[in-house]
Formats: structure tokens, sequence, C-alpha cells
């Protein structure tokens, strides 16, 4: 018996998303802070399962340092990901990679528009696009997510 399994999302951001161990000390107990936020970033789950893991954090260790906002944010990123169907969302250099995505030519023409520079290869169901220059990790990170909600408006639109 063959059983199909969905492909892992690969969500790759040039961002510094970790939790310090200035923050939690204890490996075993940084290591179980990182299985909750994975257990949690399923198309399934939430904000509000992060804002609980957030709000458990806070209780053990104190006020929550930038890396581990960016690393909440990723994950709520990963789990809209995960809803829109997507294996890669790769934005490593100075191009952004998602996959899979279906366009039809008027979407393409409109989104090259919004994106310059924006290329959908419709064989690999794959859209390249150049990322922007930002100066911190939470312009990427918004960026991310503007792009993520108009896709996803697109797919609606267009399914």
């Amino acid at each position: 018996i063959k059983v199909e399994t969905p492909a892992e999302l690969k969500l790759e951001l040039p961002i510094d998303a970790h939790i310090p161990a200035t923050y939690v000390d204890s490996e075993r107990l940084r290591l179980e802070a990182y299985h909750k936020l994975s257990a949690s970033s399923n198309a399934s789950n939430t904000r509000e399962d992060l804002n609980k893991i957030k709000a458990e954090l806070e209780d053990r260790y104190g006020p929550i340092p930038q890396p581990v906002e960016n690393l909440l944010d990723v994950t709520e990123l990963r789990q809209t990901a995960n809803r829109m169907g997507l294996k890669d969302v790769l934005l490593i250099g100075q191009m952004a990679r998602i996959a899979p995505i279906e366009f039809d030519e008027a979407t393409q023409v409109a989104f090259s528009k919004t994106y310059r520079g924006a290329r959908y290869l419709s064989t690999a169901k794959t859209l390249n696009i150049p990322t922007p220059m930002v100066t911190s990790d939470r312009e990427m990170i918004d960026w991310t997510w503007t792009l993520l909600e108009q896709l996803n408006r697109v797919n609606q639109t267009t399914t």
C-alpha cells in the first residue's frame, strides 16, 4: 500500500528567527519550544495557537526578544503557505520562488505590473519575483505577508 503524503513546505526567509540560548538557556527546553512551534505550523492552526505559545514563553522566560517574535511571524507565514497548498516559499538572494501556483494569462499580466520583473513558469507552476531591498527583518516579513495575501486572492479568483 502506497500512502501519498504531502510534500513538506520549504519556507526560507533571510531573517533572524530563532530562540536564543540567552533567552532559553536549556537546550532541551529550547527544543521543546521549537517542537511546539513546528507542531502549530499546519494549515489548521491559527495565530491564536501561536499567541498561546508566546504567552507561555513570556510566562516562563520573560519578554520575548525580537528573534523569537520573528520566529512566531515566520510560523504564521508557514500556516498561511500550508493553507494555500504551497511547497516552496524561498526568498534567497535577489529572487523569491513560490510554487506551486496557477496563473492564467490575465493574472500573469496583472501580477507582473504589481511586481516588476516577476516571471511565471507555467510548466513548473512557479513564480519568480525579485525580492525588495529591505533594511530589516520586519520589512521582509511584511513584504512576504503582502505577497502571500495577493497570491491567495488571485488563487481564489482563478479556481
